[in-house]
């Protein structure tokens, strides 16, 4: 198949239209030979940690194809999407939805009723984490070519996505909409989490 890439961009030489598209790198994923020890390793270590569904269909097989970026990146999204929908907030995103959603003051999701000093800092800490989220992964992650070039690192942010969605499926929340707003929530992460 690369040798056919070659031939093409060889073609669009010699017709002199194609001095933009032979500089241009190849996708990475013509690239990749036969999985190695690390890759096939670290795709086990994937399947066991990285287990919610909305977070698998979006990154495995980036993960496992070496687009460690990109796995990161829509994980991320799709906790942004799930935390949207959640809270009826389909006007925001990023930053801007995760101050709002989880605002301690006025939380659109939240896991108590604030009563204690130790609920009210549960909500004022992850408010900041999943802003925090938002701002210092997704961002940089979503603006800046492979921000995540190692396995072990886009792993700690996967893990870290999924315990942001698992935690916001845990929410309480005030929409009455179709996707998640059926108060199902809890105070704590169960054991198992």
């Amino acid at each position: 198949m690369l040798n056919g890439v070659r031939k093409l961009q060889e073609f669009l030489l010699e017709l002199g239209v194609a001095r933009g598209v032979i500089s241009l790198p190849a996708p990475r994923m013509l690239a990749l030979g036969a999985p190695t020890g690390e890759t096939a390793e670290s795709a086990n270590i994937f399947t066991q940690i990285v287990v919610e569904p909305e977070i698998v269909s979006v990154s495995r097989d980036l993960f496992v194809s070496g687009h460690y970026s990109h796995a990161v990146q829509e994980a991320y999204k799709a906790v942004e999407k799930f935390v949207a929908a959640k809270a009826g907030k389909f006007d925001l995103s990023g930053t801007q939805l995760m101050e709002l959603v989880f605002s301690p003051k006025s939380p659109m999701l939240y896991w108590t009723n604030q009563a204690s000093q130790s609920e009210k800092d549960e909500q004022s800490g992850y408010h900041r984490i999943f802003t925090g989220a938002m701002l210092g992964i997704r961002n940089p992650v979503t603006h800046e070519f492979n921000w995540v070039q190692e396995p072990d690192v886009a792993l700690e942010l996967l893990a870290l996505a999924q315990h942001l969605l698992r935690k916001a499926k845990l929410a309480i929340s005030n929409f009455q909409g179709k996707e998640g707003g059926e108060n199902r929530g809890q105070s704590r992460l169960s054991a198992a989490d």
